[in-house]
């Protein structure tokens, strides 16, 4: 459901950020040598598809109380496939083109780090390691494009609101013991704590890129595109006990891990697209 409601509001925010289409911009008005060259970037409404390949990374800020309170910073680098679908609006004047565009689609994003945390006062007993692991998933954007049109070639920069579904997993494994006093816990048993929490969040960030675009033919075109993501910060709190068998405190002891983790996601993504207009120049090449 709440990958539903996130397509929702995107389609909403793109219907209400439309421009309407004003008189004064038909294709009419415009002289037949301008017809012709400027056959790209037409005004009025435009669909396509798009896929590329996509590259980032997670910084991961872990404040964390493992028989104390340490912290840790560790970068997960993640990378996978983007494909979607976009939508479009155009205006003209001239060779210079302004318009509206929204993507939808996925990004699958993924990527894991090993590390072994600091312990507490240096204290073996209470060392800890940890594995993060970030995925992505639905994303989506709408950008305001603003470019110079010449010939069949329209050379493009874009910016806007971004938004990502991700997701960080991150699983401990500490030591058996989080008493001071290791005569009176088990610390020599080989029994470590283990410990797992999930977090998901829709982030919410920034995006900018460039571009340029193809006209095929009268209504087809071909564009390749460069486009920074930043999503932003998601936070997770989680805390859990671990018990496990020992020589002390009737044969059984308990470890506690708590803390928050902060990752910052940011994604760099090349792009293949095709676009189809829906107000085409027709009969006007003949």
């Amino acid at each position: 459901m709440g990958k539903i409601a996130f397509a929702a509001m995107f389609a909403a925010c793109f219907v209400a950020s439309s421009p309407g289409r004003a008189a004064d911009l038909s294709l009419k008005d415009l002289p037949d040598e301008e017809y012709r060259t400027l056959s790209l970037a037409l005004p009025g409404f435009y669909a396509g598809i798009h896929g590329g390949y996509g590259w980032g990374s997670g910084d991961v800020t872990d404040v964390y109380d493992y028989h104390g309170d340490p912290r840790a910073d560790n970068t997960v680098d993640s990378n996978g496939f983007i494909a979607g679908v976009q939508l479009g609006y155009n205006i003209q004047r001239g060779n210079v083109v302004l318009g509206i565009e929204g993507d939808l689609g996925y990004l699958n994003l993924s990527g894991s780090k090993s590390a072994d945390l600091p312990a507490y006062q240096n204290n073996p007993e209470n060392a800890i390691s940890a594995k993060y692991t970030l995925d992505g998933g639905l994303y989506g954007d709408l950008t305001g494009r603003l470019g110079y049109a010449t010939g069949k070639t329209l050379l493009y920069a874009k910016g806007g609101v971004a938004f990502l579904n991700a997701s960080l997993d991150a699983d401990y494994v500490g030591a058996n013991c989080t008493m001071t006093d290791k005569d009176k816990c088990g610390s020599r048993e080989k029994n470590p704590s283990t410990f797992g929490f999930e977090s998901e969040e829709t982030l919410v960030g920034w995006t900018v890129g460039v571009g340029v675009e193809y006209a095929l033919g009268q209504s087809w075109s071909l564009k390749v595109e460069y486009q920074h993501f930043d999503f932003g910060s998601m936070s997770n709190s989680y805390s859990g006990t671990d018990t496990f068998s020992c020589k002390y405190n009737g044969g059984t002891c308990t470890s506690k891990l708590t803390g928050t983790t902060d990752t910052d996601v940011t994604v760099d993504a090349v792009m293949l697209g095709l676009n189809y207009r829906f107000d085409s120049l027709g009969d006007s090449f003949k």
